[in-house]
């Protein structure tokens, strides 16, 4: 069965994904101050914008002109265009003090400006969830799964100041979250300066790895190396496959699992799927 995908907009990023994000998925962006969160999300904003359909921008940081500053220093003066004609809403500089606002006027907001087809980005979470208790952890779950029925969102988070991923802070929208992607600044100089790593990919192939990437005036992000993971699927048949290795008859449960390795939108040579198929039977 072949999973419907959401372009990201993010150069190089869908190749790492198995083809995009998920549709109607919570997808959290980590990453500390200066690593190219608010240029994510404007991108994939603008991707989807460049394929028919609106964009909502939640910020508690931004104000509307702040953002299209910003879009405007990486050559996208076409943001305060959508902006104007209402292509793109920004709601910025939300106050924020407890979850009650949170599932009530920032819910409010978005439901009442989304539609079918738009992308929704809340820029950020961190600073209010740190300071839940547990049992007010359960209102966020809620509040995400309201926001997968109106849309496909991107939150961004900031990564604790300790660099730990285990601070409730982060650790609540990284277990509730689709799909979770930390992009780091390590330093390293101007080629290996930022780097990507995905972290969850929930009912999905991803790449695994450490990737490089560059934001870049007039693009954004471009992620490099991609390229050393991206084949061309064959399309194989199971059938062919297990006559060529002799095997004609298959347990049930075995052979389902088996179609669906063929079916999965994982970039595999045929050989590869054929050296799998065999290592999987002698296993059996």
């Amino acid at each position: 069965m072949m999973i419907s995908r959401v372009k990201t907009g993010i150069f190089g990023l869908d190749e790492l994904l198995g083809g995009g994000f998920r549709k109607n998925s919570i997808n959290v962006i980590l990453g500390s101050v200066g690593v190219g969160k608010t240029i994510f999300a404007l991108q994939y904003l603008l991707k989807g914008i460049e394929e028919g359909e609106k964009g909502v921008f939640v910020s508690f940081d931004m104000d509307e002109k702040a953002i299209v500053d910003l879009a405007r220093s990486l050559g996208w003066d076409e943001v305060s265009d959508y902006v104007s004609d209402g292509t793109l809403l920004i709601g910025g500089n939300f106050h924020v003090e407890d979850i009650v606002y949170l599932n009530s006027d920032v819910l409010d907001f978005i439901l009442n400006h989304a539609s079918n087809s738009v992308r929704i980005v809340i820029d950020s979470f961190t600073p209010l969830i740190a300071s839940l208790s547990y049992e007010m952890r359960k209102d966020v779950n809620w509040f995400f799964s309201k926001l997968r029925e109106v849309g496909t969102t991107v939150v961004t988070l900031e990564e604790p100041l300790d660099g730990n991923l285990n601070n409730p802070s982060i650790t609540v929208p990284i277990f509730l979250g689709d799909t979770v992607i930390h992009l780091k600044n390590i330093g390293y100089g101007e080629a290996f300066n930022r780097t990507l790593r995905i972290v969850k990919h929930r009912g999905s192939w991803h790449a695994e790895g450490v990737f490089p990437y560059r934001i870049l005036r007039g693009l954004g992000i471009v992620v490099e190396g991609s390229s050393l993971i991206t084949r061309i699927k064959s399309r194989v048949s199971l059938e062919d496959l297990l006559k060529e290795i002799g095997v004609k008859d298959l347990d049930e449960k075995l052979l389902k699992k088996l179609k669906r390795l063929t079916e999965e939108e994982v970039p595999l040579s045929r050989d590869e799927i054929l050296n799998i198929i065999r290592r999987v039977i002698e296993c059996s």
